[in-house]
């Protein structure tokens, strides 16, 4: 809310800023977006000129906005806040035509930053797509890696399988064929014995 004086310390200047503010149009309040031109910028200082609500000294803009690009004005200089808008416009209206061309550059550059945020939006949208594909992809390789691993480790456990087959009956034939050496030896020496006995006996 504006801070106003006491009505015993009502000034003409404050009587006739009240009655610039009342009879303002709602126009100068909207307060259009501006470019840093290093020729018109910060506080006016030629005159004591001041914002109607905050009753701050003035400041110097360019509009960049519409058909009013390029147009120099006198406004509200808060940066925080309520802002009470355009104050006074240095510069008058361009001429019609002039005001078309600008209107006509704003709505091609609206129509392109439109078509941006479309194409923006699209790829967007293509990107998660083909992060979901790359996703899925992902996982049935790991998939397969776990199936290929798994089957490896069957097959070793299967070749494992038969070279333990294998070596417990080399073992077993080697054990058989030790009991045959034995047991034939054993045959041999009864049989030398037998002999020698009948020997004896002649």
């Amino acid at each position: 809310m504006p801070s106003w004086p006491n009505s015993n310390e009502t000034s003409d200047d404050d009587d006739e800023y009240m009655s610039e503010f009342s009879s303002m149009q709602m126009e100068y309040f909207q307060t259009p977006d501006t470019v840093i031109d290093p020729s018109f910028c910060e506080l006016v200082t030629e005159s004591d000129r001041r914002c109607i609500l905050h009753r701050q000294r003035a400041g110097k803009f360019v509009a960049f906005e519409g058909t009013d690009t390029g147009r120099r004005f006198i406004g509200c200089a808060t940066e925080d806040g309520v802002n009470c808008g355009v104050l006074e416009w240095v510069d008058a209206p361009w001429p019609v035509i002039l005001q078309r061309c600008l209107s006509k550059l704003w709505d091609m550059y609206h129509e392109q930053n439109l078509g941006r945020a479309q194409d923006n939006e699209a790829h967007g949208i293509e990107v998660e797509k083909l992060q979901k594909e790359l996703d899925s992809l992902a996982n049935q390789y790991s998939q397969l890696v776990d199936d290929v691993s798994k089957l490896f480790d069957f097959q070793d456990g299967i070749k494992s399988h038969d070279m333990d087959c294998t070596s417990q009956a080399i073992n077993e034939l080697k054990e058989k064929k030790k009991q045959l050496e034995e047991q034939a030896k054993i045959e041999l020496q009864m049989e030398k014995l037998k002999i020698k006995k009948e020997q004896s006996h002649c």
